[in-house]
Formats: C-alpha cells, structure tokens, sequence
C-alpha cells in the first residue's frame, strides 16, 4: 500500500499541472478544469485501490481525463470557448494571460500572441483541436497520442498536419482583417 501511494504521489507533483493545462485547453472554464483534474486523480486512486496496476501512468491520467472531458461534452454543458481569455468586449483580458516578473515588450508580444494561438486552436473542429493540444500544449509523442485517441500513427499525424493547415490559416486570415 505505501509503495502504491508513493507511485500516486509522485504521479500527481509530475503530472497535475500538465493535465490541467490539458483541460483547462479542452474546455472554457477553468474552475471545471480544475474539477476534472482532480477527478481524473480520484479514478486513477480508486483504480489503485482496486489493486489494478497501471504500468504507463502518464498516458493511464491522460486517457482518464480524456474520458472525463467526453463526458463533460455529452452533458451538453457548453461554454463558450473563449470566455477564458475573452472580457464582454471580445478582448483579451490580461489577468487570463500568463504572468512574469519581468514586463518587455518582446515578452507581452509572445504572451498576445499566444492567446491569439490559443484562442484560434479552439475554434477548430475537434479532432484537430485535441491532437493540437495533445502534441504541442502537452508535447506528446504521436505515438503516445495514437493510443489516447485510438487511431493509428498515421491518422494522428494527417490530423496534426490539416489541423496546423487550418490554424495556420485562421491566423493569416485574422492577421489580414486588422491590417
């Protein structure tokens, strides 16, 4: 039993803040982010306690919180995709970007930019949406990706490469209407 909550322990300091990322990208609120993390950690603990081995936690936790965002989706309890970022106005809010000690202008250039990626990568349709943010958000290997999604290396790889085709194009498409 020690060794078991020593493995949930040391999964958690490695692996909480990137599934929460993970959500918090899949999904428009924050606070519900927050909350699917912390149930994707009490089904892998109910998990253990059941005596079931995990071999791979990482990808057992990612392919938990997945489930758990589909579930989330077929509740049907939409938000819009932008409100985290978004103010009434449609602007950014700049309490929602990422924070730093130091404020150059080349960092709050990175930081409006990203918002602006990110924003656009929740407007695409899902299937590019999730292995976007699976391969570039969360840095996982396609291969890794393959078995979250249940597809094969090669599908993961034509939605990787039509799915940056699409955000590409919705970036250059907002950048031309502001000029």
């Amino acid at each position: 039993m020690k060794d078991r909550e020593q493995i949930f322990r040391d999964a958690f300091e490695r692996h909480a803040d990137e599934l929460f990322r993970h959500a918090s990208l899949r999904l428009s609120d924050r606070d519900r982010a927050l909350e699917l993390t912390q149930e994707c950690f009490l089904k892998a603990w109910q998990y253990a306690l059941r005596g079931e081995e995990v071999r791979e936690m990482r990808p057992f936790l990612f392919k938990t919180l997945r489930n758990l965002i589909i579930d989330e989706y077929r509740k049907a309890k939409s938000f819009s995709l932008d409100s985290m970022l978004e103010d009434d106005d449609g602007g950014v809010l700049e309490a929602n970007l990422p924070r730093d000690d130091t404020n150059t202008l080349e960092k709050a250039c990175d930081r409006f930019d990203g918002a602006r990626a990110v924003s656009a990568i929740r407007r695409l349709p899902e299937p590019y949406r999730e292995v976007l943010a699976l391969r570039y958000v969360d840095d996982l290997p396609i291969r890794e990706i393959a078995g979250l999604v249940e597809e094969s290396e090669n599908v993961v790889s034509v939605r990787l490469h039509r799915g940056l085709k699409k955000l590409r194009a919705m970036l250059e498409s907002e950048q031309e209407q502001r000029a």
